[in-house]
Formats: structure tokens, C-alpha cells, sequence
């Protein structure tokens, strides 16, 4: 009978348990970054896949004084990113060595409960969100801890802040975020960046998804 108990009261811890939720694959919206030490910050609009691991992101960075204005599209599948920029009118083509990093909540974070942002004590005055937090590893082997929100319904980003010795503190918060993809050839680069005969025969390059395993 004692086995019994334990063994159902250990049941119940288990399902008490906090567990991530599923982010939406695909998903369009607005974001801005701050890092404080970089003196930078970023504002832009951004187009999630994470089915295929693609990002398009067009936005204005500000550094200091200097201003830049760019167009990037990140095609992981294909290590392939094209950065487009509006000042200089050029495309630069290059390879994308470091892996794929999900805005989603990963496997191995830790559930730091829920809160609401605004007021709960109101119908439509707060908004309820999910805490969860841990590590992850740079390309350079660089622990870096973070903790980030999403929404408790649909689970969609809210917000993420890291901390580096190296690079200092950023936040990056995402806003008015739907879900899906509202034009199928977001993930299609620009003529600017394409060859002659690439832009031909764009639809078939890229408009197309090859999915390694």
C-alpha cells in the first residue's frame, strides 16, 4: 500500500511538472534589439520558417552614429545568406557556417513559471506569458545564458534577453506577431542578388523547399 502511495505521489509531481509549448513553425512579425554595451539597436520586420529553416529579416540597425539599412535572407537548409543593403545598392552572397537556432522554447530549459504582462485583474489588461530559461552554445564555444517569454496561448515569442561578457546584455522583443506566411516568395531573393540566369529560374531555386534529413 506505502508502494502504491509513493509511487502515485510521484505521479502527480510529474504531471505538476511546467512543460514548453509548441511555437507556431511559421510566423511574420516585428522585432527590435537592444545591446547597450554594442550601442546598438535594430528595428525590423521578420519571416519565420522554422520547417525549413529560413528567416527573412529587413531592417534598420543603428550602431553609434552610423545607420545601415539592409535586407538579409538566411536559407540554413542551403548555408546560403543574401544581404541586401538599401544604402550601397549591393548584395553580398555568403555561406552560413553556424547551425539553425529555433525561436521556439528548447527541450533542455527551465520553466521559471508564468506572469502576466499588464494586469490580471482586468478581462483584456494583461497578457499571459510563460518564463523559461538555460544556455546555449556559440560556433566559438561560448556559453551564453538567456531567459525568453511566450505567450501562455499559441505560443508565440514575446521576448529574449542574453547575457555575454564579451558582447554585454540584448534583448530582442517580438510584436504584432500572425501566424503563417502572407506572400509565398518572401524566401525568394532579390533580383539584386541573384544572376541573370538564376533570376530566371528563381521559382525553381529557391521557391521550391529540398528538406535535407
Amino acid at each position: 500500500m506505502l508502494t502504491i502511495l509513493l509511487l502515485g505521489l510521484l505521479g502527480f509531481a510529474a504531471a505538476q511538472q511546467p512543460r514548453p509549448c509548441t511555437t507556431p513553425p511559421q510566423w511574420e512579425g516585428r522585432i527590435y534589439d537592444s545591446n547597450e554595451k554594442q550601442k546598438a539597436t535594430l528595428r525590423g520586420r521578420i519571416s519565420y520558417d522554422s520547417v525549413y529553416h529560413r528567416a527573412r529579416i529587413v531592417d534598420d540597425l543603428q550602431i553609434g552614429s552610423e545607420e545601415i539599412a539592409n535586407d538579409i535572407l538566411s536559407l540554413y537548409d542551403a548555408r546560403i545568406e543574401f544581404d541586401y543593403n538599401f544604402k550601397t545598392k549591393n548584395c553580398t552572397r555568403r555561406e552560413i557556417t553556424e547551425p539553425w537556432r529555433d525561436f521556439g522554447i528548447r527541450p533542455d530549459a527551465t520553466s521559471y513559471g508564468e506572469a502576466y504582462i499588464g494586469s490580471s485583474s482586468l478581462t483584456d489588461t494583461g497578457l499571459l506569458i510563460t518564463i523559461w530559461g538555460g544556455n546555449f552554445t556559440l560556433p566559438n564555444n561560448e556559453t551564453i545564458p538567456y531567459i525568453g517569454t511566450w505567450t501562455y496561448r499559441g505560443c508565440l515569442p514575446v521576448s529574449r534577453t542574453t547575457y555575454s561578457e564579451k558582447y554585454g546584455n540584448e534583448v530582442l522583443s517580438f510584436y504584432d506577431l500572425t501566424v503563417g506566411i502572407s506572400d509565398p516568395n518572401v524566401f525568394i531573393p532579390r533580383s539584386e542578388c541573384l544572376t541573370e540566369k538564376e533570376y530566371a529560374t528563381r521559382h525553381t531555386l529557391f521557391g521550391t523547399t529540398n528538406k535535407k534529413n
